[in-house]
């Protein structure tokens, strides 16, 4: 078993987060704010947070978790938009106008709206 003290554990889902409680209280750990490790209601995903002195506290913001593998995923579809808009700007008369360069804009675009918004 994995000694808990001093690591941070996400959780995807109900099962995975009750299955950490159970290993985490086998280490003596408690709900910061408890004197026990029963199950709480929190928000999934979420990141357990287990600290030396064998108290645990959960993500409680309101900010959304993202895996790793969504943002990469984003990533490659960006790069695949950029390129459709480039061949498009390149060779215009030789390009439809389809769904995937409509999106493609799109996307461009609130990706573009979202780094504006991250500046002001």
């Amino acid at each position: 078993m994995i000694n808990l003290t001093g690591k941070s554990v996400f959780v995807k889902t109900q099962e995975e987060y009750l299955s950490v409680l159970k290993m985490a209280k086998l280490q003596g750990f408690t709900w910061v704010r408890e004197n026990n490790l029963s199950p709480i209601k929190i928000p999934f995903p979420n990141v357990l947070n287990f600290y030396d002195d064998k108290n645990v506290a959960y993500r409680n913001e309101e900010k959304t978790l993202y895996e790793a593998s969504e943002i990469v995923e984003d990533e490659e579809k960006i790069k695949d938009a950029v390129n459709l808009v480039r061949t498009f700007a390149k060779y215009p008369d030789r390009t439809a106008l389809t769904d995937s360069f409509i999106e493609s804009l799109k996307l461009l675009a609130d990706t573009i709206e979202s780094q504006m918004e991250e500046v002001k």
